[in-house]
């Protein structure tokens, strides 16, 4: 039996972990902190419910990829424990500010 990631069973959230397993720390980083003020300032969450969970998910191994990077750790766990309409709802804001922060990223690397 093969097991399926839960962020598998979606595929653009599958190509966004794809993605972000494939870039550099720094753009990593940037892009985790910016989808924690993405998800916490456009879904109707509850928001300190949100922050008490995180708070309490304390790492003690790091098994996974993005258990390494605490901003990245925290916005994958924060997307886990959305539903799938508030999941549906956030991806596509996440994918343009990606688009943003690589363009951004892009022209600073070129000057």
């Amino acid at each position: 039996m093969n097991y399926v990631r839960w962020y598998d069973k979606d595929p653009d959230l599958s190509h966004l972990m794809k993605f972000l397993e494939s870039i550099n720390e720094e753009l990593r980083d940037e892009i985790a902190q910016d989808l924690i003020q993405i998800i916490l300032g456009e879904l109707k969450t509850n928001k300190d419910g949100e922050i008490s969970v995180l708070a309490q998910n304390k790492l003690n191994e790091y098994k996974r990829w993005y258990d390494k990077n605490l901003s990245l750790h925290s916005a994958i766990e924060i997307i886990k424990n959305l539903d799938e309409k508030q999941r549906a709802e956030i991806i596509s804001l996440i994918m343009e500010s990606i688009v943003q922060i690589m363009t951004e990223y892009n022209y600073d690397t070129n000057k």
